[in-house]
């Protein structure tokens, strides 16, 4: 039984829990009225997808495709390597309660609430594993609809259903990916939490602020508005 829960454990733990998958969500809805990272991502990914339909030779967008999917893999690989480690760190989360118990302004832990949120810790990254794999096979997926596309010749209703499924399968690939991303982000606070659950509360918010700021207001998003602007001028 743990006996070392404090209410600043369970207000952090709460507060992640209203982060995460709230923030997914009110991603979702601010989306609805303002566009955002990966809204605009979308739309290109779209119009990529639409020029490759139109192009003879497919040899630079089959290197696009290949990168995409090595970097799929490799969260999915570096995801592998980090859920082994944390298993090890599992069987030895007392002693690890026991150490960072010594670090000035924290307070002592229970072993078996160490062992806890190295759990939870674990589900993080299984869960991101999940994401980074599936992504990978979308992105197979999209490698096939590619390949299989009409000639451009062919301007008929199957070669315009092929683009449109291409790019939505783009499009879902590069959702499972940034899900994934977003996963390693708020596994940070989770470490945060080994050491202190105010150090937990405090990495929660500044997680969620961070991913707020580059998904709405970062440098890459006014890139991109740009480019957009530009090209609905023309």
């Amino acid at each position: 039984m743990m006996t070392g829960i404090t209410l600043y454990d369970v207000v952090a733990f709460t507060t992640f829990l209203v982060c995460w998958p709230g923030y997914h969500w009110a991603a979702r809805h601010v989306d609805a009225r303002r566009p955002s990272l990966m809204s605009l991502v979308k739309k290109f990914r779209h119009q990529w997808i639409e020029r490759i339909g139109q192009r003879e030779s497919h040899v630079a967008d089959a290197t696009l495709l290949g990168n995409l999917l090595r970097g799929a893999l490799f969260f999915a690989s570096t995801t592998v390597l980090i859920l082994g480690g944390l298993l090890a760190l599992l069987g030895t989360a007392s002693k690890v309660a026991e150490l960072t118990s010594h670090l000035p302004f924290v307070r002592s832990s229970d072993p078996a609430l160490a062992e806890l949120k190295a759990l939870i810790l674990i589900l993080v990254f299984v869960y991101a594993f999940f994401k980074f794999t599936w992504s990978a096979w979308q992105y197979n997926v999209l490698s096939i609809l590619v390949g299989a596309m009409p000639d451009r010749d062919h301007d008929g209703p199957q070669r315009k259903t092929y683009i449109a499924a291409a790019g939505d399968v783009a499009a879902l690939a590069g959702e499972a990916y940034n899900n994934g991303v977003r996963a390693y982000y708020f596994s940070i606070p989770l470490m945060a939490w080994l050491v202190d659950p105010l150090l937990f509360l405090g990495a929660t918010l500044l997680v969620t602020l961070v991913l707020y700021r580059r998904e709405f207001s970062s440098p890459v998003m006014d890139a991109l508005k740009s480019v957009q602007r530009q090209a609905a001028s023309e």
